[in-house]
């Protein structure tokens, strides 16, 4: 009886168990799919809210860019017009030094030829004094004796007149030459040449013979004169005897014995007044690519 009743209950009840059961399922998978939804919500609206944070900062980062970006154009800016300004300071206290010290060259060149003009004023004196020396050593010498006879006249002398000394006779062609007589005075250093060539003003008495040729334009009669002049030993006339030398072969085109001329000169006389003028020759010849170049302020 009562496994009978057992199974009537379960027969009528059984499915209606089953229902509630099955209702109870679904309802809580219902409430499980919500809970995903509203997590799933939550999850999406973490990500937005990431996102847009990670938004802000790029944009935030590319800001700072820009702002470092502009910094560094100002920063270059202001440093090219520092080191222009600089430059342009710089520049102009250079060029004064430059000219200053151009101008120092120039005030030195200016000495030394002013020293050696000196230099030749003083051998000039020296000689003049020479000269004046020998006048009175002469105006202090006894009589002469008279010439010699009319008869002897066109004959040619053996040797110096009698009474006729080596002072007197320079003296004598030396006061025409100054004076403009070059005619009289060249015969004159001739006579004196003749009789008293080894005397110490021979090589002065010979560079005039040389000067009156150059003077006239005889420049090969001046070439073999100042070449006589050279063949004393070394006196006070040698520099200007080869200066001269090299000038009358320039003016007598003899172009290449001229620069060799001018080269021995600027050698062996660095301090002549003729240096700048033997560079101005040179140069004239196409022969002086050292020449110096006169320095303008």
């Amino acid at each position: 009886m009562n496994v009978s009743r057992l199974l009537y209950f379960g027969i009528v009840f059984g499915p209606v168990l089953l229902t509630g059961q099955k209702k109870e399922e679904f309802q809580s998978m219902q409430r499980d799919v919500a809970q995903l939804q509203e997590q799933v919500k939550q999850l999406q609206h973490s990500q937005d809210e990431k996102m847009a944070a990670l938004q802000t900062m790029l944009q935030q980062a590319v800001d700072a860019s820009t702002k470092v970006a502009s910094g560094m154009t100002s920063m270059q800016h202001d440093m090219d017009a520092k080191l222009s300004d600089q430059q342009g300071k710089l520049v102009a206290p250079v060029a004064t030094l430059g000219s200053k010290v151009d101008q120092m060259a120039e005030d030195f060149r200016s000495v030394s030829t002013n020293v050696a003009e000196l230099l030749r004023r003083m051998t000039a004196l020296d000689t003049k004094l020479t000269d004046i020396s020998s006048a009175i050593r002469t105006l202090s010498a006894p009589p002469v004796a008279p010439p010699p006879a009319a008869g002897a006249q066109g004959s040619v002398p053996a040797g110096p007149s009698p009474g006729m000394s080596a002072e007197t006779s320079y003296q004598t062609a030396y006061r025409d030459y100054n004076g403009g007589k070059y005619d009289l005075a060249l015969g004159e250093f001739g006579d004196y040449l003749k009789y008293f060539s080894d005397s110490a003003n021979a090589p002065a008495a010979q560079y005039y013979i040389g000067w009156i040729y150059f003077n006239g334009q005889q420049y090969e009669d001046a070439i073999k004169a100042f070449s006589a002049v050279l063949d004393y030993p070394e006196n006070p006339k040698t520099p200007e005897a080869l200066y001269y030398k090299a000038a009358s072969l320039m003016r007598a085109n003899h172009r290449t014995e001229a620069a060799a001329a001018f080269n021995q000169f600027l050698r062996k006389y660095p301090g002549n007044e003729h240096v700048l003028q033997a560079h101005a020759n040179l140069k004239a010849l196409g022969l002086d690519p050292a020449s110096p170049k006169k320095r303008t302020k």
